[in-house]
Parts: structure tokens; sequence; C-alpha cells
């Protein structure tokens, strides 16, 4: 019998992790008999676990039938393992190395001179005598439709993107996802990715379906977002190359920052700012809503998208500063414009094990893609290598033209 590779060590380890963080490992779809034996073994140590995190560093750094990128990823990868194990000891360590050691990018406090633009572009988009926050509300209240009206719509989304991708990027032959409807879930969309190039993607019923944002999120999960990454990934490197660490995909680590960041932009990668509009003015028809707002939703669209960022600034409030949470309520109330349930929700959010950080895989994942597609001469083969490579955050910001 062979000796385990290093990347199969890697595989073990994540997997051994999952079962003291439940929800680490977010898909698995290698050999079924080692997650059988990591699953009916005893519950390892955390002491065991870095023993073994620490074996993995000094075999990666040996195994010679590595090339230096596939090191390097593996290397940024059981760094964010080692942080995890740490922290699980209870050995915390501040937000902002946290997310430096998780996920390979600094976070920084966003000036709220950005917040301060967005709501004076959005008084011009939506005019009126109302509060801004209340009238911003009622403009993604008019864009909420029913999960009966939503499904035909992301069907013809699904279609379309699926096409789009596969005539810039390609797609494997056999690559699939599937839409359903939930309820009782803590986020809006989900991919649930299954291997052998199949997604399976769920909506949550119960959090209102807003026909603005529904083609980002439809690209974001499926073409070219998750299900396209995975599958091509998947295909090409496990299935075709045999590399076992891509048989599995661990959160908390520097390959999440670059898959949300490619989501973040997937929209975008395949369609230009007038096909969007078009896009998303045709929704807006076929669901029946209004033509007054479709016709601003894209102004709409960029200056609330700045919003997003006010969550980096509560997260630093909430655990560098040691603000109280009605203090980082009132932040996210006063900046994004958000109600106080909304506010209740992410600090739900931000207090679980596996998300108190990952937001900022969305913001600083979005950014750092963001910018190296706009810095690239040709953006759809950019895109088209992170869909193929598994390049590193640090890889990526060595080749942005001034720091971001």
């Amino acid at each position: 019998m062979s000796k385990p590779s290093a990347p199969d060590h890697y595989v073990r380890l994540a997997l051994l992790i999952d079962r003291w963080l439940p929800g680490y490992v977010d898909a698995y779809y290698g050999p079924q008999a080692l997650l059988a034996s990591t699953k009916t073994a005893d519950k390892p140590s955390l002491d065991a676990l870095e023993d073994l995190a620490r074996s993995l560093h000094h075999s990666l750094s040996a195994d010679s039938s590595l090339n230096p990128d596939r090191q390097a990823y593996l290397h940024q990868q059981l760094r964010a393992m080692r942080t995890t194990i740490r922290i699980l000891a209870g050995n915390p360590l501040d937000i902002v190395d946290e997310v430096e050691c998780l996920y390979g990018v600094t976070p920084k406090w966003v000036d709220e001179s950005v917040f301060a633009q967005a709501h004076q572009t959005l008084n011009e988009v939506l005019p009126g005598s109302s509060p801004l926050g209340e009238r911003v509300l009622g403009f993604r209240e008019r864009s909420r439709v029913s999960a009966e009206v939503a499904a035909p719509i992301i069907g013809r989304l699904v279609d379309y993107l699926r096409g789009r991708t596969s005539t810039l990027f390609g797609l494997p032959p056999q690559e699939h996802c599937d839409i359903a409807f939930v309820r009782d879930k803590p986020w809006i969309a989900y991919n649930w990715y299954l291997g052998e190039c199949r997604s399976h993607i769920e909506f949550n019923q119960d959090v209102p379906i807003e026909m603005w944002n529904l083609p980002y999120t439809v690209a974001h999960e499926t073409y070219p977002g998750h299900h396209a990454e995975y599958a091509i990934k998947d295909h090409r490197l496990y299935s075709q190359e045999g590399r076992a660490e891509h048989s599995i995909v661990v959160s908390n680590a520097p390959s999440s920052l670059i898959s949300e960041g490619i989501a973040k932009n997937a929209l975008e990668a395949v369609a230009t700012e007038e096909e969007i509009a078009a896009l998303t003015i045709q929704c807006y028809e076929d669901a029946g809503l209004g033509k007054d707002d479709a016709v601003r939703v894209m102004e709409f669209i960029k200056a609330y998208r700045c919003l997003d960022k006010v969550t980096d600034n509560q997260v630093l409030l909430l655990y560098h500063d040691h603000a109280p949470d009605s203090e980082v309520i009132a932040y996210g109330m006063r900046h994004a414009l958000m109600d106080e349930e909304d506010g209740n929700h992410l600090l739900r959010f931000c207090r679980e094990p596996l998300s108190r950080s990952y937001t900022y895989t969305y913001t600083l994942g979005q950014d750092l893609i963001g910018r190296l597609l706009a810095e690239a001469g040709d953006k759809a083969k950019a895109f088209r290598r992170l869909l193929y490579e598994p390049l590193t955050p640090s890889q990526l910001l060595e080749l942005l033209t001034s720091p971001i």
C-alpha cells in the first residue's frame, strides 16, 4: 500500500477539523472510505489536530512531487487551518489578525465618506421628502416577489448565464445544477456542491426575493459563480489531474475569499453594464413590477452596493473596538440604512464561529477580484484563469499594479 500523500493528509485534516466545527467542510466528493474513517474514529483532541497540522507542514515542504504553486496553495490553506485550530483551542486573535491568517488579506476601516456619497446618489435616484431609509426600503419592497413568481425567472436567468459562461469560459460536458426553494435558513441562497460537476442550489423563501438583486444572486450561485467554479476545478484539477486537495471545499480559508470574489463579480464577467440593465429590466417586466423602478434600477444598485462595506466597519467595531451591540446596530442603521431587525440578524451571523470573519470574504474578495479584472488587458481571459486555476490571494495581490 502506498504512503498517503501530503494532499491526502490535507483532506483528512480538514475532515477532522469538521468534527470540532461542523460546517467547516462545505463539500467533500473524494473517496467515501476516507470520510467514513474520520466520522467513525474517536474525535481527536485539539492538540492532536495541531500535531497533524505541524506534520503536514513538514511533509508539504519535503514533497518534491508538488510544484511550487501547488505547495504555495496548500501552505496557505494549512495556515488558515492552524488558525482555526488555535481559535477552537480558546486562543483567539484580534479580528484583523484573524482575517489576515485565515484569508490572506487585511481588513481596514472604510472611510464613511463612501457611505455619504452613496446616500447622496440614492437621494437623487429616489427623490422624496421622507427619510432616505424609508425610501430605500420602499424601493426594495416594491421589487419583492413570491417564490412562485421568481421560479420561472430564475430558470430563464440560469439558462442565459449558462450559455454565456459556456461560450466565454467553457464548462464540463456533464455539469448540472438544480434549483429548489426552502424555508428556515439563515441565508438568501446557497450552493450545495455535490461533486461530479453537480450542484443543488437553494433559495430561502423566508427571505424576500428582491428583483433588483436577483440576477446578481443567480449568477453568484450558478454561472459563472460558485457552481461553475466548483464544477470546472473538480473536473480539471481533481478528476483529470488527481489533485486530492480539490476534492474538498473548506470554509475560513484563502480559497473561500477567491470563491466569493469570483461569485461577487460573476454577473459582470459575462455581461456588460448595458446587458445587465436590459436583463434586469426584463426581469422586472416578467414579474409585472413597476416600470418607473425598472428604469432606475441600475443607478440604485450602483449606489446601494457601496453600503455593503458598512458591515466591514461593524465587525471592526464589534471585535476590534469591543463596542456594545447597541452601538454596532445603530452604526448599521445610520450608514447601511438597515433596520433594527437587520442589525440583530447581522449580530447573530457575526457571532457564529464560521461566519464572524467570513463577511470579509464578500467585500474584500469582491475588491481583490474586481481590481484584477479591471487591470486585465483581457477581462475574459483573466476570469477564465480564476475559474481554472487555484490561485491564492497573495498571488493575485502580486499581479496588481498598486496596493489594494
